[in-house]
């Protein structure tokens, strides 16, 4: 996998996302997927389905502001910085935010194995 390779998951990722695609995630996400949130709480490759699954978050717009990809042979790190807004359990959200994922090569197949984000300052 090259850099151009881990820049289009990442667009996949960002429609899947936008679009709630359940489908889509659970081919992109690994299944001992963990993401810390902005808050610090450790969410689950289960946990990020259902919040797409069932409405609990809701991702209106998703603009990709910066983002650096490094590749190191059968894994990658991407940070990237978003401007997004939505919902969250009813309640709307919006800001910036920075993401690191760490792309890792599992059976042939690139998925998030690991992922952050925090705030980031306007």
């Amino acid at each position: 996998m090259d850099e151009q390779g881990i820049r289009e998951l990442e667009e996949r990722l960002k429609k899947a996302m936008l679009a709630s695609d359940v489908d889509a995630l659970d081919a992109l996400l690994a299944d001992d997927l963990s993401f810390v949130d902005a808050t610090g709480k450790v969410w689950t490759k289960a946990d990020d389905l259902n919040g797409h699954r069932y409405g609990m978050q809701r991702i209106e717009k998703l603009d990709v502001e910066e983002q650096s990809v490094r590749v190191y042979g059968s894994f990658a790190v991407t940070v990237t910085r978003v401007a997004l807004s939505g919902t969250f359990a009813g309640a709307p959200f919006a800001g910036s935010l920075r993401y690191t994922r760490t792309w890792g090569e599992i059976s042939g197949t690139w998925r998030v194995v690991a992922a952050q984000c925090g705030l980031a300052p306007f």
